[in-house]
């Protein structure tokens, strides 16, 4: 069973899952993992946000996904587009 993961909790480092990167890459989207994470941690974050500091925020969200990080869309309005994406928690696995 997964162990329980405070939201506060010191994350391992946040890779990137794209499996077509080139290794320079992988330091600027581990950055923006864990800038998307700290966002997240503030409370909920529409999409507008979370596009400023990743462009591909949707990759970013999957990635901290599979870190264990349970980051849910709360809010959807199909007339704006915008979306809002929460953080509940987080389990190790």
């Amino acid at each position: 069973m997964a162990k329980q993961m405070s939201l506060f909790d010191a994350p391992r480092r946040l890779t990137p899952r794209d499996t077509h990167l080139v290794p320079e890459e992988r330091p600027r989207l581990s950055g923006q993992n864990q800038a998307i994470l700290e966002r997240l941690r503030r409370g909920p974050a529409t999409n507008d946000e979370l596009a400023k500091i990743a462009r591909k925020y949707t990759s970013r969200i999957s990635d901290l996904r599979a870190h264990g990080y349970d980051v849910r869309m709360v809010e959807h309005d199909h007339q704006t587009g915008i979306t809002r994406y929460q953080l509940f928690g987080a389990t190790r696995s």
